[in-house]
């Protein structure tokens, strides 16, 4: 606990030397208001930086302050991406918490400006906060097709989309095209009008991962130099208790359902969702048409990409 406090403290001051327009008062200011979107705190390994994980019912109802510092110290999202999270919550209060946090949305973002692809799937819209987010990051040519198969959700994004201006190329930002239905589906139709990406975001049910990759790679949607991103990959770190063949694993957490969480969720309910992760997760490992590196991020982030020869 006082090496935690001490990290905090020379990390504050670390990063008030090296930004001095942040004032430790801003910053602290800036900590306290990202306690408002706790409900989109993804879960990782790391416990010191999400509450989650902790067996501590205080520290589950108080998200650390290290998730919160790498926030504020980081560019926000414009506020459109606030105003959508919060309505997020009046849609679906029970289960808003899929959409994903204010600082994946900004490393989605970020990457995609790195990568600067030019055509973008995703599999999981939801009500479009990851859509937005990778769009704002590509080329003003670009497009990205989502796939969302909840009614209700796919019409708000689309009504977002159109009020945001993603729903028109000549808007000067890339444009978003909403497909609505199973996402087999859209995969196949994808895949018969030949269409390849150059970046592919997994976050659709987690019982399809297995076979929406094989079917990205079997019908050649990825491109060569392309990537797939995985969400959810360590689910809150309950893939360690589907463990049978690591190495001497640290003992697992023992969750409880997260805030406005469904109690109809039960643990064992929450375990066979991480099950088919970490099915997944050894899938993808075992195969050798690729690579991938399983980064322990946000609740868990796979990156994917053809082996090089």
């Amino acid at each position: 606990m006082v090496g935690s406090v001490m990290l905090i403290a020379r990390a504050t001051k670390a990063a008030t030397r090296a930004a001095p327009s942040l004032t430790r008062t801003a910053i602290t200011g800036s900590i306290a208001s990202g306690l408002t979107h706790s409900r989109f705190h993804s879960a990782c390994l790391n416990r010191a930086m999400v509450p989650s994980l902790s067996t501590d019912t205080k520290a589950t109802s108080t998200p650390d302050p290290l998730f919160h510092y790498s926030q504020a110290l980081s560019t926000p999202l414009p506020a459109k991406f606030t105003k959508l999270h919060a309505h997020s919550v009046q849609q679906y209060p029970a289960t808003a918490d899929k959409t994903i946090s204010d600082l994946q949305g900004q490393f989605l973002r970020l990457l995609m400006r790195m990568t600067r692809p030019r055509r973008v799937l995703e599999l999981g819209c939801f009500m479009g906060y990851s859509a937005m987010a990778m769009a704002d990051g590509m080329t003003s040519d670009g497009v990205l097709y989502t796939c969302e198969k909840d009614t209700q959700a796919a019409q708000l994004a689309r009504e977002l989309f159109d009020k945001q201006g993603y729903s028109s190329k000549t808007s000067g930002r890339a444009a978003i095209e909403l497909l609505e239905g199973d996402a087999m589906a859209s995969l196949e139709t994808l895949a018969k009008n030949q269409l390849q990406f150059d970046a592919i975001f997994i976050d659709a049910d987690k019982g399809g991962y297995i076979k929406y990759f094989e079917h990205i790679m079997e019908s050649g949607l990825l491109s060569k130099d392309g990537f797939i991103l995985a969400d959810n990959i360590l689910f809150r770190g309950l893939v360690l208790n589907s463990n049978d063949g690591l190495p001497s694993p640290p003992p697992s957490p023992t969750l409880s359902p997260k805030d406005g969480e469904s109690t109809k969720r039960s643990k064992s309910s929450l375990q066979k969702t991480a099950n088919h992760m970490d099915a997944f997760n050894r899938h993808v490992r075992s195969d050798p048409r690729v690579e991938v590196v399983v980064l322990p991020v946000f609740d868990g982030l796979s990156v994917i990409m053809h082996k090089s020869t």
